[in-house]
């Protein structure tokens, strides 16, 4: 079953706390139907909670993505909560580095707007962290939904916002749902200015070319979730091309399978990838 009309925002949190407030504001509704993940929504914007941990992260996108009709100019938020050596409780930032701990991979989002909070590097880990890094936010889901999201939109409309939940003075062990709420209450003006910013980038993106898509699609077999994947790597090979023609012939694909991975290869090299 999917929804009447396209979504243009999907929000993603581990924990329904994390944006709870959000949920409220917009009078968002539970997405009927029977689904591993919480659903809701209405006909722009889409919150879907994830459970915790960068595997929860990395399917929900999948998921959500796929069973919604996919634009490719779609905005793509994480909002949650982040512990930091000594920055305040309820402060927030959007993330302009993502750090996987574990495959040490690098995430550099775009951010081609004017932003009007503070910005941080994310440093994402498999398990809670109380010896904070210096530098870092230290988070569970960050990188797990910046590598999916990226298969889906354009890296600039894919970002990372984190509100500090702990620090060297206070444990994870004093976090709990009402603290959660309030901070993300306070930060509920803030956290749609960047959601505002967003949009009216999304009016100065290229639109995307269906008739290439159209072409692609008659030519290769793609399943549903391949095709809306698709259309999001196209997004982003016109912003980092234009005014270049997409050139079918200079990729020899085999298969829709090899031009999409073909794609997310030359897309990771030309991005703020490492």
């Amino acid at each position: 079953m999917k929804i009447a009309s396209t979504p243009s925002l999907f929000i993603f949190a581990a924990l329904l706390c994390e944006v709870k407030p959000l949920i409220q504001q917009q009078q968002l509704t539970k997405y009927p139907g029977k689904h591993p993940f919480g659903i809701y929504a209405n006909q722009q914007r889409v919150v879907v909670i994830t459970g915790i941990g960068k595997v929860a992260m990395a399917g929900a996108v999948g998921y959500a993505l796929s069973l919604f009709s996919g634009d490719p100019q779609a905005i793509l938020l994480n909002i949650g909560i982040a512990g930091h050596r000594r920055h305040p409780l309820g402060s927030l930032f959007l993330a302009d580095k993502i750090i996987d701990k574990d495959s040490g991979k690098s995430f550099y989002p775009q951010l081609p707007f004017k932003v009007s909070c503070q910005t941080a590097a994310i440093q994402t880990l498999s398990k809670p962290l109380t010896d904070y890094h210096e530098d870092y936010l230290c988070d569970m889901e960050a990188s797990a939904f910046y590598e999916i999201a990226g298969k889906f939109s354009s890296n600039e409309l894919i970002h990372s916002l984190k509100i500090v939940s702990d620090n060297a003075q206070s444990s994870p062990a004093q976090i709990n749902e009402a603290l959660v709420v309030d901070w993300l209450t306070q930060q509920l003006e803030a956290i749609e200015k960047v959601i505002s910013a967003l949009l009216k980038l999304v009016q100065h993106l290229p639109a995307s070319d269906d008739s290439l898509l159209q072409l692609l699609t008659r030519q290769f077999h793609f399943t549903s979730s391949n095709t809306i994947k698709l259309k999001g790597l196209l997004q982003r090979w016109q912003v980092l091309n234009a005014p270049a023609e997409f050139d079918l012939q200079a990729f020899n694909a085999k298969n829709g399978k090899d031009l999409i991975a073909q794609l997310e290869r030359q897309l990771q090299q030309n991005d703020f990838y490492l």
